[in-house]
């Protein structure tokens, strides 16, 4: 019998670990045994948004949901033309033991896993990366990149938006839950080729200013219990990783009209995240990434999407190593503890959670 981690959908605070016996492989499926998963803010995301944003569609259970984690596995069977026993993959995981595939697209870096039910959903969740042709991969570093990684490429796609659309007129970034990692990954992306004229503030807890500080990211910080007092210049675009209904009506009050947009990425407050009604000033509006990444992949094509995105991943892994303390928790047990913690808000920001599967 294996385990994965089955969340209750209509109460993302229970949480259990469920059975879960494993079959035969089919031909052309692969069997994906988990060695390790991150676990982050992010994954507490895509449980506030499981049904909405389809999160729940990815690994679908009758028991709940299987919350989808980054991380790395090993191919420990396979009927898979091309696909080999002993290569290592990196990819989107229900958080569990074992993942069964049925690749295609396959080329030396990578392939997408084509079971009929993932058929519909963003190929960018879909792609498996095959470690030992990936120039990115590094073994030391597994723990770094499978709670970051993820996370820059949503922060990297904010960034190209932000430079298209010119910062919405604003001068300055602000970034809420801006100790988060994704937080973090897109004020290295502004701050790395600055545009001329914006400055990057943080809007962040009393409790978390200290390790936000210590990251040199962000020009200046905020308190939240400050955000009454904020003023109409530098005018702002609010970049929202919060997602905190109280956060946002404190900024709306404040500023109104005089505040350019309010962009939507997450729910690290997620139990504050029903929307205010009637706030004044720009409606804020929600950033959907696997849309982006569309959009960018028609523009530029895949290898050169890939290109650039490689390219930026590796400037804010060079910057961002060594700013994070990994936290190794053990098999099921771990993983239920880690994901209390999340959900609690009990984690501290500078914790990068790494459940060790097998």
């Amino acid at each position: 019998m294996g385990w994965a981690l089955s969340i209750d959908k209509a109460d993302i605070t229970r949480a259990m670990i469920v059975e879960t016996p494993s079959r035969a492989l089919a031909d052309g499926e692969a069997r994906l045994t988990v060695r390790r998963f991150a676990l982050t803010a992010n994954n507490i995301t895509y449980a506030v948004f499981g049904e909405i944003m389809a999160y729940w569609a990815f690994f679908p259970a009758d028991d709940g949901g299987r919350l989808p984690v980054w991380g790395f596995a090993d191919v420990t069977e396979s009927k898979a033309d091309g696909i080999e026993t002993g290569e290592r993959i990196y990819g989107y995981f229900p958080a569990g033991d074992e993942l069964i595939v049925k690749p295609g697209q396959i080329t030396k870096g990578s392939f997408v896993d084509e079971t009929a039910h993932r058929s519909g959903l963003p190929e960018a969740y879909n792609r498996y990366r095959r470690c030992a042709n990936d120039p990115g991969y590094a073994p030391e570093r597994e723990h770094f990149q499978q709670a970051l990684q993820p996370l820059f490429l949503t922060s990297w796609l904010i960034d190209l938006h932000l430079r298209e659309t010119g910062f919405a007129g604003a001068h300055q970034a602000s970034l809420t839950s801006a100790s988060s990692k994704t937080a973090l990954a897109l004020a290295w992306c502004i701050g790395a080729d600055r545009p001329d004229g914006v400055t990057i503030e943080a809007i962040t807890s009393a409790r978390s200013k200290p390790f936000v500080e210590t990251t040199g990211f962000y020009d200046s910080i905020t308190l939240y219990d400050d955000l009454k007092d904020l003023q109409p210049a530098p005018k702002r675009i609010v970049i929202d990783f919060a997602g905190d209904s109280t956060i946002n009506a404190a900024i709306h009050g404040a500023l109104g009209d005089d505040l350019a947009a309010n962009i939507r990425v997450g729910a690290a407050h997620w139990e504050q995240s029903a929307p205010a009604s009637d706030l004044p000033g720009p409606k804020p509006a929600f950033f959907f990434a696997p849309d982006h990444a569309v959009k960018r992949m028609k523009e530029w094509g895949n290898s050169e999407f890939l290109r650039r995105y490689t390219a930026a991943w590796a400037g804010f892994s060079e910057a961002a190593h060594g700013l994070f303390d990994t936290v190794e928790m053990g098999g099921a047990d771990g993983a239920l503890g880690a994901y209390k913690q999340l959900v609690g808000n009990a984690a501290p920001a500078s914790a990068a959670i790494s459940v060790e599967v097998s």
